[in-house]
């Protein structure tokens, strides 16, 4: 199971965790199934989950959703969803499953990249 850790810090401790994996490597141990994506900025780590982009990470997180499912149980415009897919999309917190649709073409559900996700913010 992959965890996805989303964290603040600074430049120093990025390198700490990179000279740690590079350590493991050499001692040719196992590597967790995580992602680490940092913030220095304590403020925009805030910006990635905001209200709405967490509303649509949980829903993601049950069960894989098209645009359409998230904009009827989120009640909110498609072309916002959208938008706010695509961000997390770029940020690595979901991906696309396109599958086949039971008539003519296909389906794009959209699904997060790990079932839990670990949000650590240091301050200070």
């Amino acid at each position: 199971m992959t965890t996805v850790s989303i964290r603040t810090g600074n430049v120093e401790g990025f390198f700490a965790r990179a000279r740690n994996a590079a350590l493991r490597a050499d001692r040719s141990e196992d590597f967790e199934d995580k992602m680490t994506i940092s913030f220095e900025d304590p403020d925009q780590m805030l910006l990635l989950l905001s209200g709405g982009r967490r509303r649509i990470m949980l829903e993601v997180m049950k069960r894989p959703q098209t645009v359409q499912d998230l904009s009827k149980l989120l009640n909110r415009n498609r072309s916002t969803i959208v938008k706010e897919i695509r961000y997390l999309e770029q940020k690595g917190l979901l991906s696309r499953k396109r599958t086949q649709a039971r008539e003519n073409g296909s389906e794009v559900f959209m699904e997060a990249v790990a079932p839990k996700i670990e949000l650590v913010a240091m301050l200070g």
